[in-house]
């Protein structure tokens, strides 16, 4: 039973990931005005993965083979509800986007590289995807040590060979998903970035806005995570704080003095007028 539920979850999810596949062109274009207009800075910014899909530009499929690519988007999704083997538990996600600069198509503003992007749960565990990918991509192992202090946000930017492999869904369909990466090979290059770089962090200061430029339905799962929940909280308990602050200093009116007077500063206590 197990089994048919995960098919039919993986079929399901087959079906989000066709009808956003064209996001990731939408999001490249924003990002590029926003961080342009914005002078973004993803300096000082990381992503450390704590001990413990597919996206298609322009609707079209990526092809299938080794590309020369380049990262340009690493976006901290959060701890979120994922169901695996018809299991769910809460795990925290990151998400790794390349572009592929070799690869291009027509996706209704001329020419763009492809890009392609990956969900890993955020462990750097010896056992774990991410860190799989991540030593095949520098092309070298590391210790535990390294790898718990591994910053993912370092590979922002990066060049390498990306795996990508299609299959096909039961309704038919083709789906390109990423396999692996590797460095680059000897005497290659990869051409810079067309993309504007971005980085998703929740320690930015700017994390607001950046949040804004991402599709919908990346904003939905961004803003079903834990850390998200966790950050509208604290910005709860600030402004409340301020409140605090302003009515003690006098500065404002609590809601009980704004109850009981009105506009004109004559009391509007009912009680007054009771004949006894």
């Amino acid at each position: 039973m197990g089994y048919y539920k995960r098919i039919s979850e993986e079929e399901q999810m087959s079906q989000n990931e066709w009808f956003w596949q064209n996001e990731e062109a939408k999001l490249a274009n924003k990002l590029e005005n926003y961080i342009n207009n914005n002078k973004i800075n993803n300096n000082n910014m990381s992503i450390i993965a704590q001990p413990s899909t597919n996206n298609n530009g322009g609707g079209q499929t990526v092809p299938a083979g080794t590309h020369v690519a380049r990262c340009y988007q690493i976006i901290h999704i959060g701890t979120i509800l994922d169901t695996y083997q018809g299991e769910e538990k809460l795990v925290n996600k990151v998400r790794i986007v390349f572009e592929l600069p070799m690869e291009t198509a027509d996706f209704g503003k001329g020419e763009q590289p492809f890009s392609i992007g990956r969900d890993f749960t955020l462990s750097m565990h010896e056992k774990s995807g991410l860190r799989a990918f991540v030593q095949g991509w520098l092309g070298k192992s590391m210790s535990d040590g390294e790898a718990n202090k591994f910053d993912i946000a370092t590979l922002l930017g990066k060049e390498g060979m990306l795996n990508v492999m299609h299959r096909t869904a039961n309704t038919g369909r083709t789906y390109a998903d990423i396999k692996g990466a590797s460095p680059l090979v000897k005497g290659m290059t990869c051409p810079p970035l067309v993309n504007s770089a971005f980085l998703l962090d929740y320690d930015s200061e700017d994390f607001d806005l950046r949040f804004k430029m991402l599709p919908e339905w990346l904003q939905n799962k961004v803003s079903s995570s834990k850390e998200f929940s966790d950050r509208l909280d604290r910005a709860a308990d600030q402004m409340n704080k301020a409140k605090q602050m302003l009515e003690k200093s006098g500065l404002v009116q609590s809601a009980d003095e704004q109850y009981y007077k009105s506009s004109d500063g004559i009391k509007t206590d009912d009680t007054e007028d009771l004949p006894f």
